[in-house]
């Protein structure tokens, strides 16, 4: 029997480097401070390491001199390096260390190593979970629960790297945005033009809210969305955690062929309407439209399936319908601050993936208390489900108004038959209308499409009938 094949090998780390450091942190402070932004002290692997760069690290950062002498008075007097106690350890780290200009260097020598014992850990724990999986686990939540490990030991390096010069970034930035702008594959365009003009193209790597009221359009305009970019030649996936996907599908082909939904579900089709579906049906064959339901869903369901549909099909937008159905993660946490991570982990996706995703939000009902207190009842950023600090993790965020719906709950609840006439007025005045209002644009500064409208029967949006002008950002005060 081999006797080595009893014993693991040992895990990588860089022991040397850990000493040299530490040595150059006790002789020049400063040296901290070139590692400071990226180091922390779970990335050693030698124990007493960890407890000198953290002691050491706190007292530089409180404005202390860090030196053998003060730093071994809050380290154990009985812990001993072999032969040699801890103030003589550090005596010697102090005698051996190099100039602080190697600090940077030896800092990254660790966490390359801490990353790779982490990669070693994680496919042992992989291994054991794969053997003896749980009842209450499935090989989809062992994936997506592993991914998200992987994201963060790839991530841990690069959020702390260290800065670059702004001379260093400038060409190099200057250089990709004149690539990009003669590359019209990493634009992905609206289906009506004034939505574009005010809003932008969507772009790789961006993660764009659309916010409505339930039952206010959302889906049905995502769904024109992709059925439009999908006949431009990118390839788009519709998440529906909602609603099933023969739903999303029928919905898609009645809003193409202009037949009715109803008609389709009943079956009670004009030959006009048959011949539609027909081609709609045929021409659905070519299209790299692609439409994912889910039952229960979260976060790294989500990361799983977009990671395999972009290595594996090339994925160039997703739409997501919609947030308030998705699991939060953190159960322990408070809702905002849950809520944050899920756009957070949805940002991340988009980033590391290169794809753009279109998430659907759901407006809350705080516009009826507004509405109750004289206020209007136009969409805020605080009526986000999560509220408004949503944005921070959004590059694009816009409401899709239609006033219509509104109005038509509110009439029932007006007492005076003046007040009830006027709201009759907006409401008749408001049907078949909608505006984008835009809350946050990355590139370009926030505004409002023209008005656009929205055929009811064939549950689509379109641009608005020539004539239609556009309103100023408070213009529509009437609606």
């Amino acid at each position: 029997m081999n006797m080595m094949s009893q014993f693991p090998p040992p895990l990588p780390e860089a022991l040397e480097a850990e000493q040299m450091l530490l040595g150059a942190i006790l002789v020049n402070n400063a040296a901290y401070w070139q590692v400071a932004g990226f180091l922390n002290a779970g990335h050693f692997h030698e124990p007493l390491h960890r407890k000198i760069y953290d002691v050491a690290g706190t007292m530089i950062a409180q404005g202390r001199g860090a030196n053998p002498v003060t730093v071994k008075s809050y380290l154990s007097a009985d812990e001993k390096v072999g032969d040699l106690t801890v103030s003589q350890y550090l005596a010697r780290l102090s005698m051996e260390a190099v100039s602080v200009a190697g600090a940077g260097d030896f800092g990254r020598t660790i966490i390359e190593m801490w990353s790779r014992r982490e990669l070693i850990t994680l496919a042992a724990d992989l291994d054991n979970l794969s053997r003896y999986m749980p009842v209450d686990m499935n090989p989809e939540k062992v994936i997506g629960e592993f991914a998200t490990r992987l994201t963060q030991i790839a991530t841990e390096g690069n959020e702390r790297a260290g800065a670059t010069k702004y001379g260093v970034i400038l060409p190099d930035a200057v250089n990709k945005a004149a690539k990009a702008s003669l590359d019209t594959s990493g634009r992905i365009p609206w289906f009506i033009d004034d939505i574009t003009q005010k809003i932008g193209n969507m772009r790789r790597g961006n993660l764009v809210g659309l916010m409505s009221d339930s039952g206010g359009g959302k889906t049905a305009m995502s769904l024109q969305q992709c059925r439009y970019a999908a006949a431009c030649g990118f390839k788009t996936a519709f998440f529906s955690v909602e609603v099933s996907e023969e739903e999303a599908a029928l919905q898609a082909a009645a809003q193409e062929a202009h037949v009715p939904l109803s008609h389709i579900d009943s079956y009670t089709l004009t030959s006009k309407e048959e011949s539609g579906l027909e081609k709609e049906i045929i021409k659905a064959v070519d299209l790299p439209f692609y439409i994912v339901g889910f039952g229960e869903c979260s976060l790294s369901d989500i990361r799983v399936k977009a990671e395999s549909m972009v290595k594996s099909l090339g994925i160039d937008l997703i739409v997501i319908d919609h947030a308030k159905m998705i699991s939060l993660p953190n159960p322990k946490d408070i809702f905002a601050e849950r809520v944050n991570a899920l756009y957070r982990g949805l940002k991340a996706i988009a980033k590391s993936l290169n794809v753009a995703i279109v998430i659907l939000i759901q407006r809350n009902d705080d516009w009826k208390t507004r509405w109750r207190s004289g206020g209007s009842i136009r969409p805020m950023m605080g009526d986000a489900y999560g509220g408004g600090s949503i944005k921070q993790n959004l590059d694009v965020w816009f409401s899709l108004y239609r006033p219509e719906p509104l109005y038509k709950e509110l009439i029932p609840q007006v007492h005076g038959e003046e007040k009830r006439d006027a709201l009759i007025r907006k409401y008749e005045d408001s049907r078949g209308k909608a505006w984008i209002i835009n809350h946050k644009r990355r590139r370009g500064e926030p505004g409002q499409s023209a008005e656009i409208r929205f055929e009811a029967e064939y549950t689509m949006f379109a641009a608005a009938y020539s004539g239609a002008g556009e309103p100023a950002f408070d213009g529509f005060e009437d609606f």
